[in-house]
């Protein structure tokens, strides 16, 4: 885990609060507005008059001021979810639990919940609903649970249910859950190596828990993500993406992906498209029969399965590719129109000294005209652990956490944007409103 250099002070005076042993975390929320951003790179797929940010530009200042900020001396916030009236948080290690943050509010949760207290833990809501989930297991990675809340749930589960799978080498995250928009499906795989050497996806049904269907694999299940109505599940297995009808567990389609290992592949509301990331970046899109690969970019050295997304409607998708020869010091974000298979533009960036750059994590709004890409960023706070675009690749938002980024979340409409960092002797935590 990676300590940075304390903010540029151009972000906010906040206290630092230094431990030798203490793990300290934060949420952030920001609220986006348009207006007139700075520059970014956009062009199309051939263009090499791309602009960005590097070593050399690294005056640029987070846009935007505080909502509100928590800060746990003890626990980490590893994950994040936004829907129409809260921020979720799931902290893990000492202090383990969810939180519940209205967004209106100052950061105090409305309520907490935890059955361990330490461990690790995920988090996913429903963007038109009020449903949400919690995955949680324990710190020895021998009991995993889920639970299902609403906002007015006050702290005591809708209902629970107990996995009988377990490995505590894939532990509970955000990642390996999903919530359908409408709420009415909540999705979660598990692995159970080294006992049957098997993954399994489990579907709930939101309101009840009542198990719906599940699906047995012995290739690992490293992430999944849910169609709007929740009917079609699409799991990431290292190295192959499998679309399952959650009505039964049968596959409806799979492709191979390039590569395995921090993958996780996104699907469009209605199904229609879906994005898998690894060496290449490929997009799918159903054409009324089955789904055709309309998109393949390729970049030297270069890994786009850590964050990849589509928009909701289908039309936009963005990758922030990483370069691995390089130890993670450059990379690119990339926006693509799925209509015509063209590149809207990208946005490099490049740093230097010892910590990787990694992207980890990609959201947006439904329309893809406001996404939002996380990395853990560089020693020297080279870029913005949490950077903001519009559809034309201008960056219109930005936080520099003063350690790595591991969660982030859009709204609907691409007002808010909520990050989780993960730094470890400081902690510095804002939200950023960039309509000032």
């Amino acid at each position: 885990m990676k300590t940075k250099p304390s903010p540029r002070p151009t972000f906010r005076s906040l206290p630092l609060l230094i431990g030798l042993f203490a793990f300290l975390a934060a949420v952030f929320a920001a609220l986006l507005a348009t207006g007139s951003p700075p520059g970014g790179g956009h062009g199309d797929a051939n263009s090499s008059n791309r602009t960005g940010v590097s070593a050399a530009a690294s005056a640029l200042e987070p846009i935007g001021n505080t909502l509100w900020m928590v800060d746990d001396l003890n626990a980490i916030a590893d994950g994040v979810a936004i829907d129409a009236n809260d921020v979720w948080g799931a902290w893990t290690l000492q202090g383990a639990r969810l939180g519940a943050y209205p967004i209106g509010g100052n950061g105090t949760p409305d309520f907490e919940f935890s059955s361990f207290g330490e461990g690790n833990s995920g988090v996913a809501s429903a963007k038109g609903a009020d449903r949400m989930a919690y995955m949680e297991s324990n710190a020895a990675g021998n009991d995993f649970r889920i639970h299902g809340f609403k906002s007015t749930s006050d702290g005591t589960p809708d209902w629970s249910f107990s996995f009988p799978e377990t490995d505590p080498n894939l532990p509970a995250s955000s990642k390996r859950l999903a919530v359908s928009r409408d709420g009415s499906t909540i999705a979660a795989v598990v692995s159970d190596e080294p006992a049957t050497q098997t993954s399994k996806l489990y579907v709930f049904e939101g309101d009840t828990g009542a198990i719906r269907s599940t699906w047995t694999d012995p290739l690992r299940m490293d992430s999944v993500d849910l169609t709007d109505d929740g009917s079609i599940a699409l799991v990431t297995q290292d190295n192959l993406a499998a679309l399952v009808d959650t009505s039964n567990g049968n596959t409806l389609f799979s492709v191979a992906g390039s590569g395995a290992g921090n993958i996780f592949y996104r699907i469009s509301g209605d199904g229609s498209v879906f994005v898998t990331g690894g060496f290449a970046l490929d997009v799918y899109k159903f054409d009324g029969t089955t789904y055709q690969r309309v998109i393949h970019f390729t970049q030297a050295n270069n890994w786009f399965g850590g964050a990849s997304i589509v928009s909701r409607d289908g039309s936009t998708v963005g990758s922030f590719a990483g370069n691995f020869a390089n130890n993670w010091l450059t990379g690119e974000v990339f926006l693509f129109d799925v209509a015509s298979a063209q590149m809207i533009g990208s946005y490099p960036v490049s740093g230097t000294g010892q910590y990787q750059g990694t992207p980890v994590g990609a959201e947006s709004n439904d329309n893809g005209t406001v996404m939002a890409f996380a990395s853990w960023g560089t020693e020297f706070h080279d870029w913005p652990e949490v950077m903001v675009f519009n559809r034309n690749v201008d960056l219109i938002g930005a936080i520099d956490f003063p350690g790595s980024a591991f969660g982030v979340d859009v709204s609907v409409n691409g007002q808010y944007v909520v990050g989780a960092p993960k730094p470890s002797t400081l902690t510095n935590s804002a939200a950023a409103d960039a309509s000032s």
